[in-house]
């Protein structure tokens, strides 16, 4: 399992950089060793403050990067910020199509001289499309690829689950190690259906990773007995399946109304040309995510304080 660290950082749940150390070596400790960032994220800055100086922790980084010359800039940066030597995997983050990857050739091709020069130790991309992964495993530099896949093939781009699959297959005869990203759709799934998702994610055959954004200790310790395959405990299930939540809409918003008329309590509204939400309408439904073609609704705990107070004493 592969921490995710997008919720984490201050894009959505914000929590403090001394919290969010000690949650990510709570991690570590529980035994995860794999920690996903991006440029977007903003989450370098945490990762450096708990794992500086640890060689057992592996990061999977990702560049927006469009040309030669942001990508090499972008890798410089994540070498600096995050104290590192080598970046342990470098992908071109957030492919949406052949047209897009053959538009960003020349980032392509400076991950593959960072490579060459030992500036980072496996490349590859991150794609919300069948189409995509269809075309990594044709890329013989590719290494690791990271691909949406959940119980629902909510998120996708184009396909289904059952195409997303196949492109799978295809990634695994040729060789590259396949990272399923989104396996809770955003959080979508995790208001009824979060174990079973999870589970399905785990469990899958095709799948060597999966990376899941996590934000509580709770999450934590029941992600890892969920990848062990392992029972939770009654008052850890009921914690996590009664704990609050929030409707998080990233500023990457384009305002295209696709979620308005999705929302089964008139929670969504535009405003200034993008959705907001009204969080006491918002009965976390998970009805809006799949219909975002930015992907920039996400679901998130939001444990009030009460909640955190029983937490701890448990």
């Amino acid at each position: 399992m592969c921490f995710g660290t997008l919720q984490m950082g201050s894009l959505m749940a914000q929590i403090p950089p001394i919290r969010a150390a000690e949650l990510l070596v709570f991690a570590f400790e529980k035994g995860i060793t794999t920690f996903d960032t991006a440029r977007p994220f903003h989450s370098r800055n945490l990762l450096a403050d708990a794992f500086r100086n640890n060689p057992e922790v592996v990061v999977i980084d990702k560049s927006p990067a469009r040309t030669y010359e942001e990508m090499e800039r972008d890798v410089a940066e994540s070498l600096v910020e995050l104290d590192r030597e080598e970046a342990d995997i470098f992908l071109l983050y957030d492919v949406r199509s052949q047209e897009d990857f053959a538009m960003r050739q020349g980032a392509w091709n400076y991950l593959k001289e960072a490579k060459e020069m030992g500036l980072v130790k496996a490349i590859g991309l991150s794609t919300l499309s069948v189409e995509v992964a269809q075309l990594a495993a044709e890329l013989l530099e590719a290494d690791f690829v990271q691909v949406v896949f959940n119980i629902e093939g909510a998120g996708l781009l184009d396909g289904d689950r059952s195409e997303m699959e196949q492109a799978m297959s295809r990634l695994k005869e040729a060789g590259k190690t396949i990272c399923a990203i989104k396996p809770l759709a955003g959080g979508m799934l995790s208001r009824d259906r979060w174990k079973e998702a999870l589970e399905f994610v785990f469990q899958h055959p095709l799948v060597d990773c999966v990376c899941v954004g996590m934000t509580t200790h709770e999450e934590v310790e029941a992600n890892c007995a969920l990848a062990d395959a392992e029972a939770l405990s009654d008052d850890l299930f009921r914690h996590l399946t009664q704990m609050s939540r929030k409707l998080v809409i990233l500023d990457w918003c384009n305002g295209c109304e696709a979620c308005i008329p999705v929302c089964p309590t008139q929670a969504l509204y535009m405003q200034s040309g993008f959705a907001k939400v009204v969080q006491d309408r918002c009965d976390w439904c998970g009805k809006c995510g799949p219909v975002c073609p930015e992907q920039a609704i996400f679901l998130i705990p939001a444990p009030k304080p009460r909640e955190i107070e029983e937490a701890e004493v448990e």
